[in-house]
């Protein structure tokens, strides 16, 4: 018989993926969620059962038990794990344990890591050799985020919980750094020195991929034998955009000229590197730009979720400033007409940390609307809310205020917009489809 693996939370994106990863190498898997919904059917249509809610039953009959960052260490079902002396992983570490088997690429960074893991995939399973994906996002082409395929695998590394540092992988990728994660870091300097060994973790003989722009991260890499490929627009694959191509954007590479099907000059950037990750395989850019025409895109990456009236509704995972303002100038060169956002802050920390950066992005838009912060795995911090962004939207000369839930569909309806972004990492999705009249 297979061994068996359970999953504490195995309807949340990173462990469903996991758990339909075990499943497509002939592991026997279960798995519980306090909320099973999300990815439910895609888990179920795999032969995977899920508990609804939590007993310490589900670890009767199982040979290892997998829990995330997520999971309190007195969990009843971890404690009675141990009790009966299962096997007990991090995510982090079963991850690793499957994907360091392969032939793995590696795509971390603080933006951009689930796009270029999906084009990387995109671009593999074009060119016939049928990778396995394990993405952050649902890609429809592929009934959600996880492909099943060959001995080849790409996957996201996670800079958060220092998960990413388990990965050995044949090949790696940065895609953008930024100051994120502090809560696991401490200081800058220590999430910096993580991603270099992110990129040391390269087995011998492999290659690492960072941004032109931020080649210091590779010089250890560099230092002890692995090839060292830079992107952008100072570096060695580089992807220029031809202006005022529309949603559909096209793009040279050398002598090459393509069409990426979704907008943004950070989309630019996450192909460029796919294209670099895919060549590390033989892969030609020539197969990539064309590969690339196909690309189904993912969801909630400038996801058009639907309309209200003449609106157009849009779905988009930015939290981090960064994100904010890269979908928003990718919104604004597309349409002429008044852009609007309904923007909920994730984490308490990260929005005290970042309030002001989240309100100067958000200016970018003609108006906004700040949703109550998602807390997420945290407690509340005294005197941190949204306000703290609408304000600062508002000094940066924007037009911003705080909203709750239930006045949300009644504020819409005052406010002028063409397009409107339901933005966030938590719960606003699903509250945006609700406006929408899409299920999530």
């Amino acid at each position: 018989m297979a061994d068996s693996v359970h999953l504490l939370g195995i309807c949340g994106s990173g462990m469903s993926s996991l758990a339909l990863w075990y499943a497509s190498r002939g592991y026997s898997v279960s798995g519980c969620d306090r909320a099973p919904g999300e990815n439910l059917s895609e888990l179920e249509s795999a032969g995977i059962r899920v508990f609804n809610g939590h007993s310490p039953s589900h670890v009767e009959d199982c040979d290892t038990v997998v829990y995330s960052a997520a999971v309190p260490s007195d969990h009843p079902e971890l404690l009675e794990a141990g009790r009966r002396g299962r096997r007990i992983l991090r995510r982090s570490e079963a991850l690793a344990e499957l994907a360091n088997g392969s032939h793995l690429l590696a795509v971390a960074g603080a933006h951009g890591k689930t796009t270029t893991t999906a084009m990387t995939g995109w671009i593999l399973q074009e060119t016939g050799l049928d990778p396995t994906v394990m993405v952050g996002g649902r890609v429809s082409a592929w009934g959600g985020n996880f492909r099943a395929g060959s001995m080849v695998s790409i996957v996201e590394a996670d800079e958060y919980d220092r998960a990413f540092l388990r990965l050995s992988p044949e090949a790696a990728a940065v895609t953008t750094f930024a100051i994120d994660h502090l809560e696991c870091y401490g200081t800058p300097e220590a999430l910096s020195m993580a991603f270099g060994v992110f990129l040391e973790m390269t087995r011998p003989g492999g290659t690492v991929i960072v941004p032109a722009g931020n080649a210091d991260l590779a010089v250890w890499a560099a230092r002890i034998g692995r090839t060292v490929i830079t992107t952008g627009p100072e570096g060695e694959v580089y992807f220029r955009g031809i202006e005022g191509t529309g949603w559909e954007q096209e793009y040279t590479l050398g002598d090459l000229r393509g069409v990426l099907p979704v907008p943004g000059s950070h989309n630019l950037r996450n192909a460029e590197t796919a294209a670099a990750l895919a060549g590390t395989l033989g892969v030609s850019h020539e197969e990539s730009v064309e590969a690339l025409k196909s690309f189904p895109g993912v969801s909630r990456r400038l996801e058009k979720i639907g309309s209200l009236g003449e609106t157009l509704l849009l779905s988009d995972y930015a939290h981090h400033p960064d994100e904010i303002r890269a979908a928003l100038e990718a919104v604004s060169r597309i349409t002429s007409g008044t852009v609007g956002v309904v923007f909920q802050p994730h984490l308490f920390s990260r929005t005290a940390a970042q309030a002001g950066e989240m309100g100067e992005a958000l200016s970018i838009a003609d108006w906004s609307l700040l949703l109550p912060i998602y807390p997420a795995r945290e407690e509340p911090l005294p005197g941190v809310n949204s306000s703290l962004v609408s304000e600062a939207c508002t000094r940066a000369g924007g037009d911003s205020i705080p909203c709750d839930p239930g006045e949300l569909r009644e504020m819409l309806s005052m406010r002028n917009a063409d397009v409107v972004i339901f933005m966030g990492a938590g719960s606003v999705d699903s509250i945006g489809r609700g406006i929408a009249g899409v299920s999530a």
